[in-house]
């Protein structure tokens, strides 16, 4: 494995541990042992995962503040915030800075490295996710100057400052997607997932665990769609094709998703 692990504890003992747990799990490690050398690791490079104790040499909320620091940085990296020290008005206050998970002291070893594994997936599936997107927003565009390429223009324009559900109609090759894509990337959410989720592909006996993803009972967790596109675009294709029970149960959890639909068979535009 190549992912990089931060791992930041005063605690010489605890940041050993940690740090043999972490190399023999197969990732790389580096250590820093007080507020500085953790902000001069930060700012030399930045890990794929940090583990960051709250308290150091600084004050009280020296984790809190290196996790700030690295979040505005790049808010994809995830952080792992541990304290010997944890209430629960400590433990909301690092998840509402944007911490992966909170931990306690002394915590169970096979826990955090759950954690790990599970923090190191997330990041490269928004990584891989980029990836794709760039890729596909600089191969396709929106050519044409007729007076109907003029008015989708103007209706993609419209529906992107939005934070309506959009549906997307017309036969297969003329450019759901592409209009879909577009939406996204002049809307506000463009910095985020898109992710296309075919519903006639969906497993009859499975299509609950492709939506919602499962956590099992080692503590990994199995990531669905509705949450790899979490303050993303998710473009459901051929929605006509999923079971009505299913399609209500994700018209109620899409709180915080713009929503595309697309649907071969009838003849509504945007």
């Amino acid at each position: 494995m190549s992912e990089e692990i931060l791992i930041v504890d005063d605690n010489a003992d605890i940041r050993n541990i940690i740090n043999e747990l972490i190399i023999d799990a197969g990732y790389k490690t580096r250590l820093a042992a007080n507020y500085n050398q953790a902000l001069a690791e930060i700012d030399k490079k930045l890990p794929d995962v940090a583990i960051l104790d709250v308290k150091l040499d600084k004050g009280d909320n020296d984790g809190i503040e290196l996790l700030s620091h690295i979040k505005s940085k790049n808010k994809d990296i995830p952080v792992i915030i541990i304290s010997g020290h944890a209430n629960i008005e400590m433990a909301v206050k690092s998840l509402q800075h944007g911490a992966f998970e909170f931990i306690e002291k002394p915590f169970d070893q096979e826990r955090l490295l759950n954690f790990v594994k599970r923090a190191v997936e997330n990041f490269n599936l928004k990584k891989q996710n980029k990836e794709y997107e760039s890729k596909l927003f600089s191969s396709y565009e929106l050519i044409g100057k007729s007076k109907n390429i003029v008015n989708i223009i103007d209706q993609i324009n419209k529906i992107s400052v939005t934070e309506s559900r959009v549906f997307i109609s017309g036969p297969s090759g003329s450019g759901k997607e592409l209009i879909a894509r577009k939406i996204h990337k002049a809307s506000l959410r463009n910095k985020d997932p898109f992710i296309v989720l075919n519903g006639a592909l969906l497993d009859i006996n499975k299509y609950e665990l492709e939506l919602f993803g499962e956590e099992k009972e080692n503590g990994s967790i199995s990531y669905g769609a509705l949450e790899k596109a979490n303050k993303g675009t998710l473009l459901i294709d051929q929605v006509s094709e999923i079971p009505l029970d299913i399609q209500s149960k994700i018209l109620r959890v899409l709180t915080d998703q713009k929503f595309f639909v697309s649907n071969y068979s009838n003849n509504v535009c945007i």
